[in-house]
């Protein structure tokens, strides 16, 4: 992998997001950001984060958001192909770099009850269970909870 890099999140990345996330929709269900709102939350710096390239095409990205003492990531993805090669890690990596650069003191998120793989990711890299929202997440015929984990720096 010696042609890839991490970028910062930037609005112009927000078209090819939406269409890897669409590329990958088993992944995402009904729970795609859209390009206008991805734009908007960039510009306006509400979301920060990092996207994951190779060969000139994004393959991954974090994009989080800075709340009071903390930071909650909003999105966190890899696609399959770079899956198990630490790329996920190294966007925790950024996150908690970020949080330690602005004086944060943790880091929280919300993953799809029915996501096993990242629900042991993040169990792996010393995220709590600390609570469950009901019908967090729209798939195609209804919803899913949510389990809310966090970590503390």
């Amino acid at each position: 992998m010696n042609d890839y890099l991490f970028k910062r999140l930037d609005e112009i990345h927000s078209k090819e997001i939406f269409i890897l996330q669409n590329k990958n929709i088993k992944d995402f269900g009904q729970n795609i950001w859209k390009t206008r709102e991805l734009q908007k939350s960039i510009k306006q710096k509400i979301f920060e984060g990092n996207v994951f390239v190779y060969n000139s095409k994004i393959n991954g990205f974090c994009f989080f958001r800075k709340i009071d003492d903390y930071i909650e990531i909003y999105s966190l993805f890899v696609t399959p192909l770079f899956r198990q090669k630490g790329i996920a890690k190294i966007f925790l990596e950024r996150c908690k770099e970020y949080c330690e650069q602005n004086n944060l003191r943790k880091i929280i998120l919300d993953v799809n009850e029915t996501n096993h793989r990242a629900i042991k990711f993040y169990k792996k890299n010393n995220f709590l269970f600390c609570g469950k929202r009901k019908n967090y997440y729209r798939n195609s015929t209804s919803f899913n909870d949510s389990f809310t984990m966090y970590k503390l720096l």
